[in-house]
């Protein structure tokens, strides 16, 4: 029996032990649509019915009752079998990690591959967001820290943090001023910064409302987003505490929070959701990453 069916049955134990698909998801840290179509793929593998979704409640059908022993007799053997072939070795895990990263998510990922580098042996690399998810369903990597927390039904996700944006801007405008408001930005140009701070469609619409002009380039690089910025009606919207712009000089340049726009950017963590060792990995990472 393949890996996917294997964790097909994981499903199916969860739901039958939860008589719950909401329950059996939130165990299994996966969605309840995720969850439904792993069941429904292993209903027509076995030819049946494994529950009875008619009434306002779930219960086994005499085919679902039948398999649960079954069942489970499969999934302990499978794990027994990978114990003893792990030999207590640290598994090797492929981490990806976005080029900018929060500087507190950066401190909380060290701290917690420390902490479980006895169960893990991890490897990082950078990859961008928009890559992530085709990187975990070809098998290039294991898991991810991503800016596009929505990875598609063979991927779960969870977010672990959300970071306020603000405006990042020549030094020498808005002196004295300690946040702004949309209409201090009017006859400026909303210099692009990477993918993953990319604006929602309803805030450039706020933005070109305001009479505030957008870059058609898009800066993948630091050096060239602050070239840009320097001595010129320019500004940069991105995560306050971007690992990127840390190291940016505040005497020449200075982050201001927009009063009347509510602008964040998500970090989700991402695994390949039929893959049990790293959905294990990925709670623990969770429960030390997320605040």
């Amino acid at each position: 029996m393949s890996q996917m069916e294997i964790y097909h049955l994981r499903c199916f134990l969860a739901v039958a032990s939860e008589l719950d698909f909401t329950k059996a998801a939130q165990a299994l840290q996966m969605s309840v649509p995720a969850l439904r179509q792993r069941i429904e793929v292993l209903e027509t593998e076995v030819g049946a019915p494994l529950f009875d979704r008619s009434a306002r409640y779930v219960r086994l059908t005499p085919a679902g009752e039948r398999l649960v022993p079954q069942a489970f007799s499969i999934v302990s053997d499978v794990d027994a079998l990978r114990d003893q072939l792990a030999d207590d070795q640290p598994i090797a895990v492929r981490v990806a990690v976005p080029e900018l990263l929060g500087s507190d998510i950066d401190d909380r990922l060290t701290a917690a591959l420390a902490d479980l580098a006895s169960d893990y042996t991890c490897t990082l690399e950078h990859l961008r967001s928009a890559d992530m998810a085709a990187s975990l369903h070809g098998n290039h990597i294991d898991l991810a820290l991503s800016h596009i927390p929505s990875a598609g039904a063979e991927v779960d996700s969870v977010i672990i943090a959300t970071e306020p944006m603000g405006v990042l801007v020549d030094a020498t405008l808005f002196t004295g001023r300690t946040s702004i408001r949309l209409a201090d930005l009017d006859g400026f140009t909303h210099i692009r910064g990477p993918e993953h701070w990319e604006l929602t469609h309803d805030t450039r619409t706020a933005l070109s409302g305001k009479g505030i002009d957008e870059s058609t380039d898009r800066f993948k690089t630091i050096d060239g987003l602050l070239m840009m910025l320097r001595r010129t009606r320019a500004f940069l919207l991105a995560p306050v505490d971007s690992e990127g712009l840390s190291a940016v000089d505040r005497t020449e340049f200075r982050f201001l929070p927009v009063e009347d726009l509510n602008l964040e950017v998500s970090t989700a963590l991402l695994w390949r959701a039929d893959d049990a060792r790293f959905g294990r990995l990925a709670a623990d990472l969770t429960a030390r990453l997320a605040v």
